[in-house]
């Protein structure tokens, strides 16, 4: 091993460690501080800042770890067949991490880091819908994919545990049936007319 991949290695391990003590003062309900962080991590306080200029930098790796530890592999899926897969293995994967998702759904920096892919997530979840329903038009694609996408996410895996007291497994099976239900091309392409809005 040259020196140059030994550092890189060291770095890595460091960073890992940096980010298994953010989780371990999140599962604690303790203060995300860079001081806090160090004595988790077992760490200087510089060495933090090191890997992590601000609160915002660490909080977008702290998201990433977390969709990692979930099973997320990073490529978002592109087909109605990846999109069941990815949440029937990160659904159960948020169980394992849920104190860490819960913070990220609940903080600024967590918003942020979710909201920093946007943009790709928006045209994965449109080829999701032209793979399964190239028949829809742009309008009614759209508001699948976006229908889509959002059930595919952390917030529907903390409704669906807090409000139905689901394990992820169990909200998965869930949310797959919902998106193969959407994606059905026996589906109708054009909305059912409204019987009235007292209804």
């Amino acid at each position: 091993m040259t020196s140059s991949s030994l550092r890189t290695a060291r770095h890595d391990v460091v960073r890992e460690r940096v980010l298994d003590g953010v989780a371990a003062l999140l599962r604690d309900g303790e203060d995300v501080t860079f001081a806090a962080v160090a004595r988790a991590a077992g760490v200087p306080e510089r060495t933090v800042y090191r890997h992590f200029p601000n609160r915002q930098a660490l909080m977008a790796a702290v998201y990433a770890w977390a969709n990692r530890q979930a099973g997320f592999s990073g490529s978002l899926p592109t087909t109605a067949e990846e999109m069941t897969a990815m949440v029937r293995q990160v659904f159960p994967g948020f169980d394992t991490v849920s104190p860490v998702v819960d913070e990220l759904l609940a903080s600024e920096d967590g918003r942020r880091a979710r909201l920093a892919a946007a943009d790709e997530r928006r045209a994965a979840a449109r080829a999701v819908v032209v793979d399964a329903r190239p028949d829809l038009d742009p309008k009614r694609r759209d508001q699948v994919a976006a229908v889509v996408q959002i059930l595919g996410t952390a917030p529907v895996w903390q409704a669906l545990r807090d409000f139905w007291e689901w394990d992820g497994t169990t909200a998965a099976d869930a949310v797959a049936t919902a998106i193969g239900q959407l994606l059905s091309p026996s589906e109708s392409a054009e909305p059912r007319p409204s019987r009235g809005a007292g209804r």
